[in-house]
């Protein structure tokens, strides 16, 4: 990264002048060595600011299977034009950057994770630019459902921390989101609900957002599979509204066509478009 390129001349003359202090003295090696020490440690308090400002200003390159994941799991990013494809990828790289996990298993966690955590907050933000990944830049991964102090009473496989601007996921079922719509997506319903807390559309979709039930015609699982897969409910409608908009459109279309305009005005159609993409 940028920071280590511009720390490193500092380094070789801090290392040059303790060399001559120790077998050449003279009075103004220590001067030179102790400035060379005190840039470097200010170079490494400020060393996050800079890769990013770097990060920004030089994006590094999509990774062709990243691109590949994209094209084959993502709608929203199928049915992009080329030249938005590229804007995409450059705040992906971005968000996966700022982007922090926290393990709670018993093995590393690999930075393919990281991507899963961050692609439908990337999406959610791409038409407002609200800063939903500044906000959000954390995940807790667990390696199984688990009990949490938000709710005791029933394992679950994923949390919002509006304060600490957290999410919480299970190993698995956030892999599994992506695999299917059979199953549901909870790295795609729980950033739907940060976005609804930091954004007003809540009280927009409100008035034209159907009962919890009624949303779930849509697809393919009940409330009754649904709670069996989650361990518990998910009950924010509206949040579920936008996972049902992305995951099965035609669907909400049909079923909730003034809520499906207003979800459209938001967010844009791209995922519905990626029945016909276009091709790179």
């Amino acid at each position: 990264m940028l920071s280590r390129i511009i720390m490193f001349p500092f380094v070789i003359i801090a290392g040059y002048n303790l060399y001559q202090m120790v077998f050449d003295y003279r009075d103004h090696y220590p001067v030179i060595f102790i400035v060379c020490i005190l840039i470097i440690a200010a170079l490494i308090m400020i060393e996050p600011q800079i890769n990013l400002w770097w990060v920004q200003k030089k994006p590094p390159k999509t990774d062709p299977g990243l691109k590949n994941f994209l094209y084959n799991y993502i709608p929203f990013y199928r049915g992009l034009p080329h030249q938005f494809r590229g804007e995409f990828e450059s705040r992906l790289a971005l968000n996966e950057y700022r982007f922090e996990i926290f393990s709670k298993t018993d093995k590393d966690l690999s930075d393919d994770l990281k991507t899963l955590c961050c692609i439908y907050p990337t999406i959610l933000d791409f038409n407002r630019q609200m800063g939903l990944s500044k906000k959000f830049s954390r995940a807790a991964i667990y390696a199984h459902p688990f009990l949490s102090p938000l709710n005791m009473e029933e394992v679950h496989i994923s949390e919002l921390h509006t304060e600490d601007g957290l999410f919480v996921y299970t190993f698995e079922h956030l892999q599994l989101g992506f695999r299917s719509p059979d199953f549901f997506n909870i790295a795609l319903y729980e950033p739907a609900r940060a976005f609804l807390f930091m954004s007003g559309y809540r009280e927009k979709l409100s008035p034209v957002c159907p009962e919890s039930e009624e949303i779930l015609r849509a697809g393919p699982y009940d409330q009754t599979k649904l709670k069996a897969f989650c361990g518990v409910f998910p009950d924010d409608p509206e949040a579920l509204l936008i996972h049902h908009f992305f995951t099965f459109p035609e669907k909400i279309k049909e079923l909730a066509p003034e809520a499906f305009e207003l979800l459209v005005e938001i967010f844009g159609d791209y995922h519905v478009l990626s029945r016909n993409p276009v091709l790179f």
